[in-house]
C-alpha cells in the first residue's frame, strides 16, 4: 500500500511539472497566419495590400536588421487604418522595433493631423503591444475591440 502511495505522489509530481513547463511554454507567432487571423475579427474600413517582411520595414520604418520576421496590412492612405504584426530578433530588438513604430504613429498624428483630422483619434488610440520578441500595431475603426483581440494573440 506504500508503494501505492509512493507512486501516486511521484505522478501527481510529474503531472505538476509538466503542467508548469506548458504554462512556461514560449509564445509562438507566425505573422503572415496571425495577420489573416486577426483581420477577420477586427474592424476596419480601409482596402489593404499585403506587406511581406521588408515592405513592411520600408512602410513603417522598422530597421530589418531587428526584424526576425513580419507581415502587415497598409491602408489605402484614404484612412491611418493598419495591422502589422512583428517577430523581432530578441526581446531587446522587439523593445527597439516597438520605439520605431511609435515614431511611424507619431508620424501619422502629425501627418494626418492636416490631411483628415477625424483619423487623428484612431492614431491616438493606437494598440501597441510587445510580449517577449513579438509587437503587435493596429490602428482600426474600433480600436477598443481591437485591443481584446491583440490581447488575445499576445496572451492566448
Amino acid at each position: 500500500m506504500k508503494w501505492m502511495h509512493s507512486f501516486q505522489i511521484a505522478t501527481c509530481g510529474v503531472a505538476a511539472s509538466l503542467l508548469l513547463t506548458a504554462c512556461g511554454s514560449e509564445l509562438k507567432i507566425v505573422p503572415a497566419d496571425t495577420i489573416a487571423s486577426m483581420k477577420d475579427q477586427i474592424t476596419f474600413t480601409d482596402q489593404f495590400e499585403t506587406l511581406d517582411k521588408e515592405g513592411a520595414c520600408r512602410v513603417y520604418g522598422v530597421d530589418e536588421e531587428l526584424v526576425e520576421d513580419s507581415a502587415a496590412l497598409a491602408g489605402s492612405g484614404a484612412t491611418a487604418e493598419s495591422l502589422s504584426v512583428w517577430q523581432a530578433v530578441d526581446a531587446s530588438s522587439a523593445e527597439k522595433v516597438e520605439e520605431q513604430l511609435q515614431v511611424f504613429v507619431d508620424g501619422y498624428i502629425e501627418g494626418y493631423s492636416d490631411y483628415k483630422p477625424e483619423e487623428v483619434p484612431k492614431l491616438e488610440s493606437a494598440i501597441m503591444s510587445r510580449e517577449g520578441q513579438y509587437v503587435i500595431l493596429c490602428i482600426s475603426a474600433d480600436n477598443a475591440a481591437a485591443e481584446d483581440v491583440v490581447n488575445k494573440t499576445l496572451h492566448p
